[in-house]
């Protein structure tokens, strides 16, 4: 089988991708080309022993690193997804997704973050902004507008070897 390294007759960046979700958007305003291409990392906080979650939010602070490394790989944006169960009190949640916005934004890292709770089908986010329950056509839209605002600060020489190895691999024109 064809693969990247095959294709360009070199050595890839390690480690490969691996991202938990990947969504492309028609990108209107042709930044780099038609598609916005977003690699989102998601983190899930199941329902656990108070001193289990403690350690696991203590954790999820490695998790900069892993969106972060997409951007060499061509995306055009990049997102850092928290999505809590319903059972984590929503105090836990509004301490610790303030902490890691603030980060975030005082690092001027080029990631969008966003941190949900689920429950029966519907999102309520805490960050960036507290607001009531909505459906995924509205955590699109949000991802969409947001990542065509926020993008890779990379050049497109940098990236456009990775960038088309998505693009292929995804059947994209």
């Amino acid at each position: 089988p064809l693969t990247i390294e095959k294709y360009y007759r070199e050595k890839l960046l390690w480690p490969l991708i691996e991202t938990d979700l990947i969504l492309i958007f028609e990108d209107y305003r042709e930044i780099t080309d038609k598609n916005l291409i977003i690699a989102i990392e998601v983190k899930y906080f199941p329902p656990k022993k108070e001193i289990d979650l403690d350690k696991q939010l203590r954790q999820a602070y490695r998790e900069f690193g892993q969106p972060l490394r997409n951007l060499i790989y061509g995306f055009d944006s990049i997102v850092l997804w928290h999505i809590f169960h319903e059972k984590v009190e929503d105090e836990k949640i509004k301490s610790y997704t303030n902490t890691v916005n603030k980060t975030i934004n005082k690092l001027c890292l080029p990631m969008l973050y966003f941190a949900t709770k689920l429950l029966d089908d519907k999102f309520k986010f805490y960050q960036p902004w507290n607001i009531d329950y909505n459906n995924i056509e509205y955590v699109l839209n949000y991802i969409n507008n947001s990542c065509a605002e926020k993008r890779n600060p990379l050049t497109i020489e940098e990236i456009e070897k990775y960038r088309n190895a998505i693009k292929v691999t995804a059947g994209i024109p």
